[in-house]
């Protein structure tokens, strides 16, 4: 995904419902994270807490931490 891409699905994952919801959009993006995906989460949790915003940061870091496993569990199937 690129910068643009990324923030796009960013908006979509915190506007999710519920962490099921979150999971699935994971789920279904796992091919996808790639180029710009991590650098641009990366600098969206900074600029959120930076913004005093610290729940959406700690949000973003904990939707890092699940795809993190995602992938990992996902090359373990392969």
């Amino acid at each position: 995904m690129n910068r643009a891409e990324t923030l796009a699905w960013i908006e979509l994952v915190l506007d999710s419902l519920d962490d099921h919801e979150t999971m699935a959009i994971i789920r279904e993006s796992s091919n996808d994270f790639d180029g710009e995906f991590f650098e641009t989460i990366n600098s969206e949790t900074e600029r959120y807490a930076a913004e005093k915003d610290q729940a959406t940061a700690d949000r973003l870091t904990a939707i890092a931490r699940a795809i993190a496993v995602v992938r990992k569990n996902r090359a373990e199937n392969l």
